[in-house]
């Protein structure tokens, strides 16, 4: 046995995309984990972003129901800033921040340009307010004149307005008392600068907020940042798949080859059993996994992916089950279909097929029953529900993983040793 598995590493060792399979496109799904971009399908976890000009519209960033303000800023200093951090923060609206400094006439904003914006937006765009940041922000505020300072536009019924409002309201308030205080105390002209550092100070008492997922019942409960985490993660698994399953077919490729050579013959007559021989090719096949899943480890530590919602072992070893599964099934393939070219096109339509109806690159929570029922039979979506349960520290799902892995595993074996008994037959049936 160990000299059959011997042998066989050194003929995969000797084939140059094997190497292409064994390094890049594990190094690839650790990019995709690594990437710092928002990839979350499930909705849209930016609260405060920076458009490009003010004519850029903002109904993308609504696509699952949020509330849109619009904010033209001609002052962008740092009091106005920390406004709008704020107001980000509530986690009831994304605030959308446009510079229009250029717009600046005699001190204040265009009334032609917000006429025309307000025109636009109701027309051209969906948002649920507006909000124009006059000039010189934080002058107007340390000097009294709040209501010279911001001007806010309704272009919705939304009953969230109301919330803006209040929010609004209790940033400016805020700014008032601190600069109230610092006067009182110190009888000079206060600074932007005082002010801020006060309010920093007031808002680090306040208890953060934590926010904690549950298992509720049979569907789990995932924050936007692990929504976002889960789905990098299933890019990851995508490409990662495509490197265990074509590991996979180079073993089988040399075990085709060694058929046709007389190899198998040659084996049963030196005394070694046929099982024998195809169970070095399954241990070359689970040697491949653990390759891969080293490799992807390295990778882990060298780019640094310590912030994906899971210890690195945990994700190790999903990376590791997942192998063992494919490297199974593409060994499995080219020994039943004798023929290098026609294992190789099942093994490509295996990886597109499971990875989008395992929802490695789209969420299936909406789709049909039959298509929900055709995704669980895929081995990724096991996987991709274990990530839930580890997001939400069910420790349940290590002995629910381990099981899956060792059905499909005997269920993929039990399938080759029959297709091998009936190929067999067929054989001997035609001499």
């Amino acid at each position: 046995m160990i000299s059959l598995v011997k042998s066989s590493l050194r003929l995969l060792f000797r084939a140059k995309v094997f190497w292409f399979f064994l390094l890049i496109v594990p190094l690839l799904s650790s990019l995709m984990i690594n990437m710092k971009a928002s990839m979350a399908l499930a909705g849209n976890t930016e609260t405060l972003v920076e458009l490009e000009d003010a004519g850029e519209k903002v109904a993308y960033y609504g696509g699952h129901g949020e509330f849109i303000v619009k904010v033209y800023d001609a002052s962008d200093d740092e009091l106005s800033n920390f406004v709008l951090d704020k107001l980000s923060e509530t986690g009831m609206m994304i605030v959308c921040v446009a510079d229009v400094k250029d717009n600046v006439q005699n001190d204040g904003i265009s009334e032609d340009f917000v006429q025309d914006r307000i025109d636009y937006d109701g027309r051209e765009d969906r948002m649920g307010a507006a909000l124009f940041i006059e000039p010189g922000f934080e002058d107007r505020m340390l000097s009294g004149k709040e209501d010279e300072a911001v001007r806010l536009f309704s272009l919705s019924d939304d009953a969230r307005l109301d919330i803006l409002k209040r929010e609004l309201d209790l940033q400016l308030s805020k700014i008032k008392g601190c600069k109230d205080i610092l006067l009182a105390y110190s009888g000079n002209d206060v600074s932007a600068k005082d002010v801020l550092s006060m309010m920093e100070n007031v808002d680090e008492k306040i208890p953060g907020k934590e926010v904690i997922s549950i298992d509720a019942g049979t569907k789990t409960v995932l924050t936007q940042k692990q929504t976002d985490q889960k789905t990098k993660m299933g890019y990851a698994f995508s490409f990662l798949t495509f490197a265990f399953i074509f590991c996979g077919i180079f073993v089988a490729h040399n075990t085709i080859t060694e058929q046709k050579n007389g190899v198998l013959v040659r084996v049963d007559l030196a005394g070694i059993s046929p099982m024998t021989y195809f169970a070095s090719k399954f241990v070359c096949a689970f040697i491949t996994s653990i390759m891969v899943t080293v490799m992807v480890t390295i990778y882990t530590f060298i780019l640094g992916l310590d912030n994906i919602g899971m210890e690195r072992w945990q994700f190790i070893i999903l990376v590791f089950l997942m192998g063992s599964i494919f490297s199974t099934i593409s060994v499995l393939l080219g020994i039943l279909m004798g023929d290098v070219l026609s294992s190789c096109i099942a093994a490509f339509t295996i990886w597109c097929m499971s990875s989008m109806l395992s929802g490695l690159y789209f969420p299936l929570d909406f789709e049909t029953v039959a298509l929900k029922v055709l995704a669980g039979l895929m081995p990724q979506k096991w996987f991709m529900n274990a990530i839930d349960s580890i997001f939400v520290k069910d420790n349940s799902v290590y002995s629910m993983i381990i099981c899956v892995t060792v059905a499909y595993i005997l269920a993929m074996i039990s399938i080759g040793a029959l297709g091998l008994k009936m190929k067999r037959t067929e054989e001997w049936g035609s001499n």
